[in-house]
């Protein structure tokens, strides 16, 4: 069991992850960063974070949405905690929907927007890692 837990920050935006990992280690997490699907895909399985903060819209490669389902089909990865983090409001135009329920349908813990306060997005990474496991 690890002393603090670790969460695998996987956005596009530099400083947007540079702003988020500060606040998080503030808040007493370890922090990895990710800045694409590929490194999100191998930090997953290299560190096996106890969440994943994943942005919905990772230019110019796959979805977010793609590499979490992708981190999904990995024996290794299968069971890891992941949530979208994003600022899109209607980040699935096509399948429509309550956000929350299409991200539970995804099979993933949660929707967090980018916009809510800094606190409000530690409290939530909280609750989400208090949940037992979906299985």
């Amino acid at each position: 069991m690890r002393p603090k837990p670790l969460i695998l920050l996987v956005d596009d935006e530099a400083d947007f992850r540079e702003i988020i990992s500060a606040k998080l280690t503030a808040a007493g997490f370890d922090v990895a960063l990710a800045k694409n699907q590929s490194e999100a895909v191998a930090k997953a399985e290299q560190l096996l974070p106890d969440l994943i903060l994943m942005d919905i819209y990772l230019p110019p490669g796959p979805t977010g949405t793609d590499t979490a389902l992708n981190i999904r089909q990995n024996p290794k990865t299968k069971d890891l905690k992941i949530a979208f983090l994003t600022n899109l409001k209607e980040p699935w135009p096509a399948i429509g929907g309550d956000r929350e329920k299409v991200t539970q349908e995804l099979g993933m813990e949660g929707f967090i927007e980018k916009t809510e306060d800094l606190n409000m997005l530690v409290k939530k990474i909280q609750e989400i890692l208090e949940k037992a496991p979906s299985s």
